[in-house]
């Protein structure tokens, strides 16, 4: 009997958006009946090759010849120990899924370079999830040539929590790292920006309120009272690819959604057309923009707003972006 399997990756900080992400899709995955494969992150500099084999087949002992697996991409132990898993899962004939959560060459400027090595694995793949249609593109230019792909657009946000609900407030809430956004530090708008992070304000004029970092459910809950969730990119990342915010999709995104509040997103986001097409929120230019835009909002529009984000948010909820890809997906190998 062919049975369905999917990666899950162990060993990082447990609040890394990376373990987070990978933790959320394989719980969903096993409520549907896939069996989890645990992928340990470790220095794979430890391992010589015929050590890293033998790891390897104890990890995938479960596997059986011509299941089917879920590979979330990348595991974060390098190229090698990628590249060799996928290698060894084709030698078994499996079906081969490849969720893409980040593709690294896109990532970082000093790992361009090993751009033919991550389109060798993909091309092996029988189907792709691939987070936007920005990052196929991309991909396609690079050579990618699997044709059963599908596009995830949004990342789900499980919670089981009796959620406020939102009221009018000329508020922009921004649950991420300053440090990484440092345009946010100088904050200088008449609405008011509420940061939940750990960090101290660099310029006493900036009209920051830092609530500090908060649990996943005390963020919803607070997001949940009202106000406008911020994503932004940012272009002072040393060795980041400032277009890769372009492809990928934002778990904070989702947070804020998650929390049925308005969104406010740069218009170069990978779905921000999605965000003005089902009526979610707003894709702005400029911060100065998105002050104007809570500024001018008034109480009966932000309820329309809040309450088509409400509507999603049972979606994310219930982790049905998620359930719909995975079953997509095996849908789509057993389709020619």
């Amino acid at each position: 009997m062919t049975k369905v399997h999917i990666t899950n990756l162990y060993g990082m900080a447990g609040d890394s958006t990376v373990i987070l992400a990978q933790n959320a899709v394989t719980e969903i995955a096993r409520s549907m009946g896939f069996r989890e494969i645990g992928i340990y992150f470790y220095n794979i500099t430890t391992d010589s090759p015929g050590e890293r084999s033998k790891r390897l087949d104890g990890i995938m002992a479960s596997i059986s010849f011509g299941d089917i697996v879920i590979f979330q991409s990348p595991t974060w132990n390098g190229w090698e120990f990628d590249a060799e898993f996928v290698a060894k899962m084709k030698d078994l004939r499996v079906k081969l899924v490849v969720f893409i959560h980040d593709v690294v060459p896109l990532m970082f400027r000093d790992n361009a370079y090993l751009m033919p090595v991550y389109m060798d694995m993909f091309n092996q793949a029988d189907v792709i999830i691939a987070p936007s249609q920005q990052m196929v593109d991309c991909l396609r230019k690079e050579g990618l040539t699997v044709k059963k792909v599908l596009i995830q657009e949004f990342w789900d946000h499980p919670h089981n929590l009796n959620l406020n609900q939102p009221v009018f407030k000329k508020e922009i809430f921004f649950a991420g790292s300053l440090t990484r956004f440092p345009e946010l530090q100088n904050w200088v708008y008449e609405t008011p920006l509420r940061v939940f992070a750990n960090e101290p304000k660099s310029n006493p004029e900036a009209n920051l309120v830092i609530e500090g970092w908060k649990r996943n459910e005390e963020l919803l809950m607070e997001l949940s009272r009202g106000g406008f969730g911020l994503v932004w990119n940012t272009q002072y990342n040393d060795g980041e690819n400032v277009d890769y915010y372009e492809m990928n999709i934002s778990h904070k995104l989702s947070t804020y959604l998650a929390a049925g509040i308005p969104v406010i997103v740069p218009n170069t986001l990978s779905n921000s057309h999605l965000i003005e097409e089902r009526g979610l929120g707003f894709a702005v230019n400029s911060l100065a923009e998105a002050d104007q835009l809570v500024q001018n909002m008034d109480p009966k529009m932000y309820q329309e707003i809040s309450s088509r984000a409400q509507s999603f948010a049972f979606l994310l909820k219930e982790g049905y972006i998620t359930k719909k890809l995975l079953v997509d997906s095996i849908f789509c190998l057993a389709c020619k």
